[in-house]
């Protein structure tokens, strides 16, 4: 149900992002339960398997929790257009390739990125009980959603995970003013003992375009060095942004470049120099994915490494802080702050976001989100 909408919802101490912040132009807050099931009422009503529609609805609704509302239910109706057009597959025939070893290639057929990826963790972590490393690209998947929740997944096991994912060109390269990369995410997750896994999850772009766009439903400005608009100049008006900026300059295009390499050559597969020779996009919206498992035991006592991340936790977070911060935080806590608190008292949408999940509900015949 909606709940009333005044506060940031973080712990105290915590420094609120753009993302962590709620806008202004809310309507409220929906609990964690009833946005699942809309989720997957809207996901089964587009004909995904049970089993599919309930793990794509989870990652979502994981982003959402964690204030990375960029990677959640805002893209449920770019992926229904999606599955309308073609474009991404409700019903794929994935087919696991076991190369021998730690070695797998998934050809995904367009399932819901999602779905694919979490294929992909399974089999990287069974590698990985097997013979210490699960190496599993993924190739032909569709938007993975916010990618630490896979590698979250292979942690949770007791193993450190790593996750990148590679699509076509939407990044400047350095020195470039055209998109020519693409925002290619990675993330590495390792658990702790007392202490909740480390996660980093990152774009190699200043921000994912789903902030782009996330900033765009809000109707709010965005800061000058997130993208150039079509003549290739900085812009602040997220509707105007055509090509997004890398991270760090030759730091965050360099490091796209190469999980290109890791995933879609990997894959045979390539999407970006396609693209880049021909001018024109690849059909279908093709991604690739990468993840991979390590079996920590392998290299010494698992309880020592827990408490081995837990020590090196408690000394960060005991360093001198800078002027103004109140609590430094760890990869993975702020997020895992925020979710404590929309767990407890829902997650909030803005005004734009439940009116086109509830005209896609009313176009599929499904019921609405709870007022």
């Amino acid at each position: 149900m909606y709940l009333s909408a005044s506060r940031h919802y973080l712990q105290p101490g915590a420094a609120p992002t753009q993302e962590e912040t709620i806008p202004e132009n809310i309507d409220g807050l929906i609990g964690k339960d009833d946005l699942l099931r809309f989720a997957f009422r809207v996901f089964r009503a587009l004909k995904v398997s049970d089993a599919h529609a309930r793990l794509w609805a989870e990652v979502l609704i994981w982003a959402d929790l964690r204030g990375v509302s960029s990677h959640g239910v805002m893209r449920i109706p770019a992926y229904a257009n999606h599955i309308r057009l073609g474009e991404y597959n409700p019903v794929p025939d994935m087919r696991m390739q076991r190369l021998g070893g730690a070695a797998a290639i998934l050809d995904a057929d367009l399932a819901p990125g999602p779905v694919a990826m979490m294929a992909a963790m399974d089999e990287a972590v069974a590698a990985a009980r097997r013979v210490q490393v699960g190496w599993c690209v993924a190739r032909n998947i569709t938007h993975p959603g916010a990618i630490g929740y896979f590698a979250a997944a292979a942690a949770k096991a007791g193993l450190a995970g790593m996750v990148m994912c590679a699509s076509q060109p939407m990044m400047a390269y350095q020195g470039t003013r055209v998109a020519a990369v693409s925002t290619n995410p990675i993330a590495i997750a390792v658990p702790g003992g007392e202490h909740a896994p480390l996660m980093l999850d990152m774009s190699t772009a200043e921000v994912a375009m789903g902030k782009i766009m996330n900033a765009r439903a809000a109707g709010r400005p965005v800061p000058p060095n997130w993208g150039l608009d079509a003549e290739g100049h900085a812009t602040t008006d997220p509707a105007k942004i055509a090509v997004l900026q890398p991270m760090s300059g030759a730091k965050g295009s360099g490091l796209s470049l190469m999980i290109e390499c890791l995933t879609s050559l990997f894959a045979t597969n390539p999407l970006i120099e396609p693209v880049l020779r021909t001018g024109r996009p690849l059909q279908g919206r093709p991604m690739n994915g990468l993840t991979v498992a390590v079996d920590l035991a392998a290299f010494g006592d698992v309880d020592v490494f827990r408490a081995n991340v837990d020590a090196l936790i408690e000394s960060i977070a005991a360093l001198p802080r800078a002027e103004g911060v109140e609590r430094i935080y760890l990869p993975g806590e702020r997020g895992d702050s925020v979710l404590a608190e929309r767990e407890a008292h829902g997650i909030p949408l803005p005004h734009k976001v439940v009116q086109d999940l509830e005209r896609l509900a009313s176009e599929l015949g499904v019921e609405s989100l709870p007022k």
